[in-house]
């Protein structure tokens, strides 16, 4: 761990031409891994199609698939209804989270006054989304942001100018990612704690699951044919990719509450670290070096459970890290 943070530190001081160059790659990474956490909440998003499709492909085989039709793939619905506006709220926040990160780092490397102000308008749009999502999660009127926290961050932007004075630019990203960090913080918590209670985990379990065995009785079809070994061999191993998807399901969501933990102490830190006028530090660099680390290495479960005292498994062979 400590050579990756080498590496990220060796790397920035090479090529920190700006104080605002760590800004912007804080953005990069946490948008990376919003990007990360985006494709889990999407699967879940799409996990009863996925048993549909699959539950189509086994029914209509060999003499039944003359049945299948265009009226009856019209009877394919994305399951999205009124109890499930939570769990898309989820997927929008942290899509949010990671326009907000990007607009950060594309705030921190403009170059003309066109550059900043796409990148306002991001920033704008990422907030006005935060808002939102916030207030469909818990159910309330209230705006996670407020319009006067909104006016500020133009007047910060505004005062950067067309000649793209440094410290007009820290100044405006400072202000940003100060004001911005108690409601980055609040969300961040909210996401963790609907990700507990939306289900998703065992919405991808049950859809993995139904997945592998409609794949194993088409193996078993299949293998009482003539099947080489090398055939065979290849598709055992796709079979146990499959059932370790299933075993590995909470663990998915568990790297993902861990994601957006790493997120939320992230920009926290990054925040401290801007109040004490310190755009680059030891501190970012770590910062980045932890979410490079996490976006390289998320769906490395055996990690995930070297670092877990208390490893579980239920009666379906579903693991957990149930550390508290």
């Amino acid at each position: 761990m400590k050579l990756v943070y080498l590496a990220g530190a060796l790397f920035l001081a090479g090529c920190a031409s700006t104080p605002t160059t760590q800004i912007s790659a804080f953005g990069n990474s946490a948008s990376a891994i919003a990007g990360k956490i985006d494709s889990v909440i999407d699967e879940y998003n799409n996990a009863a199609l996925d048993r549909k499709f699959t539950d189509y492909a086994a029914t209509y085989n060999g003499d039944k698939s003359s049945l299948l039709t265009s009226d009856e793939l019209g009877k394919i619905d994305k399951p999205i209804g009124p109890e499930q506006k939570k769990n898309f709220a989820i997927y929008k926040a942290n899509r949010a989270l990671g326009s907000y990160s990007k607009a950060l780092s594309d705030l921190a490397s403009a170059g003309s006054r066109v550059d900043i102000d796409l990148a306002a308008a991001n920033l704008y749009g990422s907030i006005s989304s935060l808002n939102d999502q916030y207030k469909t999660i818990k159910e309330t009127d209230k705006d996670l942001f407020d319009t006067s926290k909104l006016a500020s961050f133009s007047t910060l932007i505004a005062a950067i100018g067309s000649s793209i004075v440094e410290e007009k630019r820290r100044e405006a990203i400072k202000g940003i990612v100060t004001e911005a960090d108690p409601k980055v913080s609040l969300i961040c918590d909210v996401i963790i704690e609907q990700l507990k209670l939306a289900g998703i985990e065992d919405a991808i379990a049950t859809s993995r699951q139904y997945i592998l065995s409609e794949e194993l009785i088409d193996y078993k079809s299949r293998v009482k044919t003539a099947m080489p070994l090398d055939e065979r061999r290849t598709e055992i191993k796709r079979l146990y990719s499959l059932q370790q998807g299933v075993s590995n399901s909470k663990l998915l969501i568990q790297q993902t509450q861990k994601a957006v933990a790493a997120v939320k102490e992230s920009h926290a830190t990054l925040a401290n670290e801007l109040k004490e006028g310190r755009f680059t530090s030891a501190a970012i660099t770590s910062t980045i070096g932890r979410l490079k680390d996490l976006e390289k290495n998320y769906g490395d479960f055996e990690a995930l459970l070297l670092s877990c005292k208390k490893i579980a498994k239920n009666d379906k062979g579903i693991l957990s890290c149930e550390d508290k």
